[in-house]
C-alpha cells in the first residue's frame, strides 16, 4: 500500500488537535520502520516536543503493524514509559519548517516495545532517542487499576 493511502486517524489513538505529525511518508514492513513528516507550528516548536513527535511516529508504526497482522479494531493506545539516550540538538523547531521523523521497532512483544527514533532536518539529525512503550491488552482495565 502506498504511503499516501495511510491515514493517521486509522493508526493513532490521538485526535486533533493532539495529532502533531502531519503525514506518513513511508512504511517498511521488512525493517519495521516508518517515516512521518511534521511541520513545526508556533504552539509546538520547543525542542522538548521532539519526544512527542517521535512517540506519535512510533505509535503510527505500531498501529500499521496491528493492521498488517489482521487487527481491525480502533487504534490501540499505548503509554510512553520513558526514553534512553535522548539527544536534542536544537533549542526550537523552526516554525513552518518540515522535519522527517523516523521510528524503527527494535523490540516488541505482546505488551511492550522499544523504538529507535530520530528527527531529521535535511541531512542533519536534530533529535534522537530510544523510546520504551507499554500497550496493555486490556487498556480499560489497566487505566481503572492505575486510576488514570
Amino acid at each position: 500500500m502506498p504511503a499516501s493511502s495511510y491515514r493517521l486517524e486509522d493508526f493513532l489513538p490521538h485526535r486533533p488537535p493532539m495529532v502533531l505529525i502531519d503525514e506518513i511518508v513511508s512504511f517498511d514492513k521488512g525493517s519495521e520502520s516508518l517515516v512521518a513528516a511534521v511541520t513545526a507550528k508556533r504552539e509546538w516548536c520547543e525542542s522538548w516536543v521532539a519526544i512527542e513527535f517521535m512517540a506519535q511516529t512510533a505509535a503510527a508504526l505500531a498501529g500499521i503493524a496491528d493492521r498488517e497482522s489482521g487487527y481491525e479494531g480502533p487504534a490501540r493506545p499505548g503509554f510512553l514509559l520513558g526514553s534512553r539516550k535522548l539527544e536534542l540538538n536544537l533549542e526550537r523547531f523552526e516554525v513552518g519548517r518540515r522535519y522527517l521523523v523516523k521510528a524503527a521497532c527494535n523490540f516488541s512483544d505482546a505488551e511492550a516495545a522499544s523504538f529507535d527514533c530520530s528527527i531529521e532536518d535535511g541531512d542533519v539529525t536534530v533529535a534522537r532517542a530510544t523510546l520504551n512503550a507499554y500497550r496493555p491488552e486490556d487498556v480499560k482495565s489497566f487505566m481503572e487499576e492505575q486510576r488514570i
